[in-house]
């Protein structure tokens, strides 16, 4: 147990960490050419952003996710590894 919630809070902090170095970084792209806009498949689409926005975003959604399902695919201990804890 004490496994899972380490690789899950260290995802999840990998992951702010990321964010706020990206959004830190966004801030110095205003004069970026190439801002693209995203379709969210409901008739919606986001403000243009600037490409690396969304590569970052969707880099920090995998690590995310990466390290949250190896956190619950961690094997559980057998009955006799408890006992002897």
């Amino acid at each position: 147990m004490v496994h899972r919630l380490l690789l899950l809070t260290t995802g999840w902090g990998v992951g702010l960490l990321m964010l706020l170095s990206l959004s830190l970084g966004a801030q110095n792209l205003e004069r970026s050419s190439e801002r693209l806009r995203l379709d969210l498949g409901f008739g919606h689409h986001t403000v243009p952003l600037p490409s690396g926005v969304i590569i970052g975003v969707g880099l920090i959604a995998g690590v995310v996710a990466g390290s949250s399902a190896s956190a619950l695919a961690w094997p559980r201990p057998s009955p006799v590894e408890e006992d002897r804890e």
